[in-house]
Formats: C-alpha cells, sequence, structure tokens
C-alpha cells in the first residue's frame, strides 16, 4: 500500500485544519471549542504536511550513505532542510474567509 502522493499543504480552516494535496485532504485536525491547544494542533498540522518530504528526504539519505557519495549527501540535506522547514514554518495557504492564525489567548 503507498500513501496518497505530496505535496501536502496545512489549510486554515474556520474550525481546524485540512492536510492533504487536495481540498478533501488526507487528514483533518480539528480546533477545541474552547481555543485551548491551538499552537500545537498547527504545529501537529505543519509536521503532517510535511510528512511525503520529510520521507523522500530520508530515502534519499539512506540512499545517499549507500552509496557512500558526498554529492548525493549533499543533496539528501538540501531535502532534509527544506522539508524541516515546510514542517516548522506557518502554513502560506489559507482559504479565502479563514481566520488569521490566533493566538491560544483570541
Amino acid at each position: 500500500m503507498s500513501h496518497t502522493p505530496g505535496p501536502w499543504k496545512a489549510v486554515r480552516l474556520t474550525h481546524g485544519w485540512i492536510i492533504g494535496p487536495q481540498p478533501d485532504g488526507v487528514c483533518t485536525i480539528h480546533n477545541n471549542t474552547n481555543g485551548s491547544g491551538f499552537d500545537q494542533k498547527t504545529a501537529n498540522a505543519r509536521l503532517i504536511a510535511a510528512a511525503p518530504d520529510l520521507l523522500e528526504a530520508c530515502e534519499a539519505m539512506v540512499h545517499a550513505a549507500r552509496q557512500g557519495d558526498s554529492a548525493l549527501g549533499g543533496v539528501a540535506a538540501t531535502l532534509a532542510e527544506a522539508a524541516i522547514t515546510k514542517a516548522t514554518q506557518p502554513p502560506a495557504a489559507t482559504l479565502a474567509g479563514a481566520p488569521k492564525e490566533p493566538t491560544e489567548t483570541d
């Protein structure tokens, strides 16, 4: 069985996040009704959206290590850095009319 191909993105909705390559996504993360845990759920959405990129980077690292090729290792490191950035930076995509990212106190 194979996973849904990437790239995936995390899209902020009124009541949480939808994550995946298409509007239907592969998963959703719902906000609590009291707004608690928003920052953690946002971080989880980013990490899940980066999953295909992280897998690709890990596969490239394993391949480079088995080949003993430093040039391939450099390519793998670049892929890994991009995936880490995607997993840790705010997503750029939001749907029209979706709220801005509030703090937990909003």
